[in-house]
């Protein structure tokens, strides 16, 4: 009897032993080393869920090994015709980025208006957005072949074919700050881009960033009544395929949320060997 006991307590602390050695070998979902992957994030819930979530992403850079420079990137409605603040300086290192998804089924001509800060006009540009991809750009390079001043202080205002979706980073240096879109056309919903991905009440993050020390961490609140059940986060690079990166200890392009309580909160992230993110 004392055998068998003794044999059980062994097992027992072999289990115990291997759980805590696998905790401790947990991977680094981190590498900064990797090339860097830039896209778009596309949040589908179930049916009935529209407009019942809370959704944001903060986008961070790394430097030695801390996450030091952060700003958040906020859903926004699709757009034809919208209008950003414009503030570049080559002297402060000041510049504004911008990143366009086209989540429908055609390409999109999307065309990019500067004008001064006492509203003249100083120049225009075309963006061709192919179907479901996203382009990214600074307005200092977009508008290189157009005479605008280092020091320079406007708007920039979009118009575009079809619906995008559109986000907007003032830069200083090597930081970032969220800065707000002003949308003038009716709101639009995403399309279904794939099955089971976009349709009513699917959310859009039109950029997201993983390895070459930057991050992004996304931020899904249920501020519905019910339980939300397998919601779906997919991931895809700018030419509209899927992007594969290690997120909260997994590594997919497809993530789920199996359940969501009322007032509760998921959240999608790389994460260290101790299960913290940077963020």
């Amino acid at each position: 009897m004392r055998n068998r006991l003794s044999m059980l307590l062994l097992m027992a602390f072999v289990f115990v032993q291997g759980l805590c050695l696998r905790a401790s070998a947990q991977t680094n979902d981190y590498d900064d080393s990797a090339p860097v992957q830039v896209g778009f994030v596309v949040i589908t819930p179930p049916a009935g869920f529209a407009g019942e979530l809370i959704v944001f992403e903060t986008f961070g850079l790394n430097q030695g090994g801390t996450q030091i420079y952060q700003a958040g990137i906020i859903p926004g409605d699709l757009t034809t015709e919208a209008m950003i603040f414009v503030n570049k300086s080559s002297r402060l290192s000041r510049d504004v980025g911008f990143a366009l998804v086209n989540p429908g089924a055609v390409q999109a001509k999307v065309t990019m208006i500067l004008w001064d800060a006492n509203g003249i006009f100083v120049g225009t540009k075309i963006i061709f957005v192919p179907l479901r991809n996203q382009v990214a750009r600074f307005v200092s390079e977009l508008f290189s072949g157009v005479s605008v001043p280092d020091e320079f202080t406007g708007t920039l205002t979009l118009e575009s074919d079809s619906p995008v979706g559109l986000t907007v980073l003032r830069r200083r240096g090597p930081s970032f700050s969220t800065m707000p879109i002003t949308n003038l056309s009716p709101s639009k919903e995403i399309p279904v881009i794939l099955p089971g991905v976009g349709g009513p009440g699917a959310i859009l993050l039109p950029h997201f960033v993983a390895g070459g020390g930057g991050a992004s961490e996304i931020v899904i609140v249920n501020n519905s009544n019910q339980n939300l059940i397998n919601l779906r986060v997919d991931l895809f690079k700018q030419d509209g395929t899927p992007l594969t990166t290690r997120m909260n200890h997994l590594s997919n392009s497809i993530f789920f949320a199996t359940l969501i309580r009322p007032g509760g909160v998921f959240t999608l992230a790389p994460r260290d060997a101790n299960g913290d993110s940077r963020f």
